[in-house]
């Protein structure tokens, strides 16, 4: 069973592209939306990353008991989420793929992400925000357009507010340090290589540090895995045949 887990500003929707170039039926994965990014908010549910990383944990051992040991793929924020899970969870895990994000903790957050963590500065950001507007600015950082015509409108109340309650639970990556080198050989990091977001030198440090395979795909950005699904399909679908 393949798990995919989503990132910021994303839903689920994200991985359509993918899963179609992967041929995947319908029984063969499963992408949820991950809470505050469905419009619903549980009740006691803070949306910091540690409430994440839990969600993904929970989400992982549900997957797992049913179908046994899966294979695990996130992009975005739910990279290093499903990292974190991964560490928690060896043993619910075959191999995990992380995209266009990884648990570095020398990352130096963008500027956009130091918007949404400074108090005041986000809520503005976020009142000013509307669908139009966050579908212009998503196409400019490098979302296809048809996929960023989908998310925008998403990108409702509760959203907002999940998105600026994780930022500001993680103003320090290198809380999320962890010893990798067990899961090493099941991993695998795949990125685009023109992110405006994470510069792949991040994913080189933390893919030397642990051993573990990097690919960069060119010409593509964040959103490489909805710009170029099909090559992105052939590194997991090789992945996932050990």
């Amino acid at each position: 069973m393949k798990l995919f887990i989503h990132g910021v500003p994303n839903t689920a929707h994200m991985w359509t592209p993918l899963i179609e170039a992967l041929n995947l039926a319908p029984d063969d994965y499963t992408a949820p939306t991950m809470p505050g990014f469905d419009g619903t908010w549980p009740a006691g549910f803070d949306a910091t990353k540690e409430a994440y990383r839990d969600w993904v944990i929970r989400t992982v051992d549900a997957t797992a008991q049913v179908h046994g040991p899966i294979d695990l793929v996130g992009h975005d924020w739910g990279a290093p989420l499903c990292a974190m899970a991964a560490v928690a969870r060896p043993d619910a895990i075959r191999t995990w793929t992380l995209i266009n994000a990884v648990p570095e903790p020398s990352y130096e957050w963008h500027s956009l992400a130091r918007t949404w963590q400074t108090p005041i500065v986000g809520e503005i950001f976020m009142a000013l925000g509307s669908a139009v507007k966050f579908q212009k600015q998503l196409v400019a950082a490098g979302m296809p357009s048809a996929m960023a015509a989908h998310e925008a409108p998403l990108i409702d109340k509760t959203m907002k507010r999940a998105i600026l309650n994780l930022y500001r639970s993680a103003k320090n990556p290198a809380e999320w340090s962890a010893d990798f080198s067990d899961l090493a050989a099941r991993g695998q990091v795949l990125w685009g290589a023109e992110d405006p977001f994470v510069p792949i030198r991040f994913a080189r440090r933390f893919c030397d540090r642990w051993d573990i395979p990097l690919t960069s795909v060119s010409g593509v950005g964040h959103w490489g895995v909805c710009e170029r699904p099909d090559a992105f399909a052939t590194y997991l679908a090789d992945k996932w045949t050990i």
